[in-house]
């Protein structure tokens, strides 16, 4: 940048006003913008450098100097999980505002309350229904903790809420709760009164093999459409959060923000995904309670018909390790390969008796590996079988319910090849 665009400015100021210091802070100044000139890989975006207006003289006070961008900047890495939840929080803050009672399906924790106290401000009654985590210490005073399933809250009267939130819930509820929490939210909603929902979008997860060990099955933008009408509810309002596909040619986007796409960058997909709640990770609906009783019967059948495609898919949800490539539907495994094939699907399953088939097809009648059947965070395996050519079939029997149940087939010298819809059987 030439020197001389600066000098006559502050050749003025020295001119026309005598301050103590001016003229020692303005040679300052230069010198800093010397040092710009002389290194501008040190500044790599514009930047603004001050000059002093003395009192109210109408002087700019800013000067934008524009440094080419010579290198690029390492940014932190984004927490997906953060930029999922304040973006929730930020649809929050804009729910219907004045409830008097505000009811929460599924509160896990303390900050549970204050996340909704601090986003959509103070209610005078804040009741939450929680079945799995227990009640925690130093809940507020206008806090009612109910120790119950989101499908009964019969501790709540009739017509009795203002708004009614369940929050990232109904993906954790089995196809007979989100039925009875349909009808409970229609029974306990006052007439005019807000249902709030939001859930990841199964669109989107079974796209990017996603998983989670506590959820069923996540439902699609319209199966909740068609619950909330069903259950006398006029959709108010749609959104989705963190844009997962392009909306004009259908192409997936990286899940992870961290996997920088060419075409989209964050703020992006952030702002975009509002108005395309179906290519988004999570949909966001709220409905307004009309006069209709809710239609039970017309709910299961919805449901009845999201569990006969997604729950076969929701155990397909495998990992499948890079060096054993997929082919219409079948894992190969290279004669020789040793190791784990593939694990998942991080599945809850309810207590009772199951069997859980695999079909391979092996160079060899000899056993080529094994199979497991795991629970829990820790891989518990429960029971295996050798890998053999031909239908392998492991029973199993869960004496209460559990998460995050994987089945596994590990390799001892590889040569076959394994399909990827494992068949699963019992209650």
């Amino acid at each position: 940048m030439n020197r001389t665009v600066f000098n006559p400015a502050t050749q003025l100021l020295r001119s026309a006003f005598g301050l103590n210091g001016l003229t020692a802070r303005l040679n300052g100044m230069e010198a800093a913008l010397a040092d710009l000139r002389a290194r501008p890989e040190a500044h790599p975006y514009p930047v603004l450098v001050p000059i002093p207006a003395p009192f109210a003289v109408p002087v700019p006070v800013q000067v934008p100097v524009f440094i080419p961008y010579c290198v690029s900047v390492p940014q932190p890495p984004i927490d997906v999980n953060l930029l999922l939840h304040r973006s929730r929080g930020a649809l929050l803050r804009q729910m219907p505002a004045g409830a008097e009672r505000l009811l929460s399906a599924g509160c896990a924790g303390l900050w549970y309350f204050e996340w909704l106290s601090q986003c959509y401000g103070p209610v005078r009654e804040h009741w939450g229904i929680e079945f799995y985590t227990p009640k925690p210490e130093g809940l507020p005073d206008n806090v009612t903790w109910i120790a119950n399933t989101a499908g009964n809250m019969e501790a709540v009267g009739d017509a009795s809420c203002d708004l009614m939130f369940s929050g990232q819930n109904m993906e954790h509820l089995w196809a007979d709760e989100v039925a009875g929490f349909m009808v409970e939210a229609a029974r306990t909603l006052k007439p005019g009164g807000t249902l709030v929902v939001d859930s990841p979008n199964r669109a989107i997860t079974e796209q990017i093999t996603w998983s989670h060990p506590e959820h069923t099955i996540e439902l699609k933008v319209p199966e909740i459409r068609e619950m909330m009408r069903l259950a006398g509810f006029d959709i108010t309002k749609e959104a989705g959060i963190w844009l997962c596909r392009d909306p004009r040619t259908g192409r997936m986007l990286p899940f992870d923000p961290n996997e920088v796409d060419t075409d989209w960058s964050e703020p992006e997909r952030l702002i975009v995904a509002r108005d395309h709640p179906e290519d988004s990770f999570i949909w966001w609906i709220e409905g307004r309670r009309n006069g209709a009783a809710p239609d039970r019967a017309g709910i299961e059948a919805v449901l009845a018909r999201a569990y006969e495609t997604a729950w076969p898919e929701r155990l397909r949800r495998l990992v499948v390790i890079p060096d054993c490539v997929e082919e219409d539907g079948w894992i190969m495994v290279p004669r020789g390969f040793a190791g784990m094939v593939f694990y998942g699907p991080y599945a809850p399953l309810k207590a009772g008796a199951y069997c859980v088939t695999f079909q391979v097809d092996a160079d060899t009648a000899a056993s080529c590996g094994r199979f497991e059947v795991c629970v829990g965070p820790e891989g518990r395996v429960l029971t295996h079988a050798l890998c053999q050519s031909g239908e392998v079939a492991l029973a199993f029997s869960l004496p209460d319910l559990q998460f995050g149940v994987q089945f596994r087939c590990i390799s001892a010298c590889g040569g076959f090849r394994v399909r990827r819809a494992v068949h699963l059987e019992g209650a």
